[in-house]
């Protein structure tokens, strides 16, 4: 409770004085923040989706589908953002969210069998999918794992590892890194729970790659490499460069995006394309073979550009843009991008009494009006013109056009809107003041 009084009294100094005004990105991206470690994080993991008190239920509750893709996406940008600001608290706070991330790697008590989720088991909870008890008897876990997963937890490693770890810290991500890969292969490229059976998106063993869902092809390529990285372990290099080139997992790469009709509604899964650009930071981190990494160039510049159907580029996503604009020096997106952090609506996730609150509290203005054009027929709708979402990125952008005026049994966090800023910033794509 002191630690949240603290951060709220920071943060109406860093909006500065007393009369009402318009957010920054800067101010937005501080109001977000604030409100995640408010309300969405447990111990530093990454809480999904905030279901508020009913009638029957009288305590919040969480659905926690995705909580080691949210904590994994989460420690990247507080890793960022600490390279950016360097300020010691941002510091603390990544690592706590990376202690977070151990906890999910290990408390099913089976060596590399992540969890989607832990929840003590002294506070009450709702939620569906599959929990059992942990080996600790303190928690419960949430099972059934996915490459989603693995691919956001990868993504939070690797920056961790660069950007705050300490070399016990480094030896721990090191530890759990390798024992995923290590329950992968010995599983014949599978993730399969401590039930013994396989997880229902678990696979990334060639059959299934090639035939079916070529973007495991690079998620596995990217825990590959993130092992050889955090490890120094030739081992792992050698089992990279075999499963890039010997077994065409980089060739299959290429095509890691599915070149889908987007006007088509259902075609394309946009959350995917978060999953790819998740896998893109760390290979194109680093990747130094010319071969491989003429590739992976080859993968997000089709993601970016499409071949018979659009890419991502005109979706105005801040996370791709600047992916793109810093690897592979395409800055076309940027200013598009930027403009979508402008607009973001904070009630894209909040209802109105919350943002009323903040708005008091924080002496801050807030206009739903959208600020955009209206789209054109067959183009992708504007940030501001949207309908509430957990995730702005996964989010359908060309089917996604409505009001927010009524308000949810849901609120959610903006883990979103600081990926995208503190990239940006990170990046240096973007400016402190704007």
């Amino acid at each position: 409770m002191l630690l949240r009084m603290v951060v709220a009294l920071i943060l109406v100094a860093g909006f500065g004085g007393a009369s009402a005004q318009a957010l920054t990105m800067e101010k937005k991206a501080a109001l977000f923040q604030h409100d995640m470690e408010a309300r969405f994080l447990l111990d530093g993991q990454a809480l999904c989706k905030l279901k508020l008190p009913t009638p029957s239920r009288d305590f919040v509750a969480y659905n926690m589908p995705d909580n080691a893709y949210m904590t994994g996406i989460y420690v990247g940008t507080l890793s960022m953002k600490y390279a950016v600001t360097g300020a010691l608290e941002d510091l603390a706070a990544a690592r706590k969210s990376l202690e977070a991330l151990h906890l999910l790697c290990n408390v099913s008590g089976a060596p590399g069998v992540l969890a989607r989720a832990a929840w003590p088991v002294d506070l009450p909870m709702e939620d569906d999918g599959v929990w059992r008890p942990s080996v600790c008897s303190n928690y419960k876990w949430r099972g059934d794992v996915s490459t989603d997963q693995v691919d956001g937890v990868m993504f939070g490693f690797a920056l961790a590892h660069d950007l705050i770890a300490d070399a016990a810290a480094k030896e721990k991500i090191a530890r759990d890194v390798k024992a995923i890969v290590e329950h992968v292969i010995a599983h014949d490229m599978r993730i399969v729970d401590v039930d013994g059976k396989p997880t229902q998106w678990g696979r990334y063993h060639p059959k299934y790659v090639s035939a079916w869902e070529r973007m495991n092809s690079l998620l596995w390529l990217q825990l590959l490499k993130v092992a050889a990285h955090v490890t120094g372990d030739e081992k792992y290099e050698a089992l990279y460069r075999e499963w890039a080139i010997d077994k065409r997992y980089a060739e299959l790469a290429v095509e890691a995006r599915r070149d889908l009709n987007p006007l088509v509604k259902g075609a394309v899964n946009h959350s995917d394309d978060v999953l790819l650009h998740l896998a893109y930071v760390p290979l194109l981190m680093y990747e130094k073979d010319m071969e491989i990494r003429r590739l992976l160039a080859q993968s997000i510049e089709r993601s970016w550009n499409g071949a018979r159907y659009p890419g991502v580029k005109p979706e105005a996503n801040p996370f791709y843009a600047y992916v793109m604009a810093y690897f592979m020096k395409d800055a076309s997106g940027v200013e598009d991008a930027t403009n979508t952090l402008r607009c973001f609506p904070l009630d894209m996730k909040w209802n109105r009494d919350t943002i009323a609150n903040y708005e008091k509290a924080f002496h801050f203005t807030f206009d739903a009006t959208p600020k955009s054009r209206e789209p054109e027929p067959g183009k992708p709708v504007p940030i501001d013109r949207r309908v509430k979402d957990w995730s702005a990125w996964v989010q359908n952008p060309y089917h996604s056009a409505g009001t927010r005026e009524k308000d949810s049994p849901l609120e959610f966090n903006g883990h979103d809107y600081l990926l995208g800023y503190w990239m940006g910033r990170y990046y240096r794509l973007i400016q402190a003041a704007e």
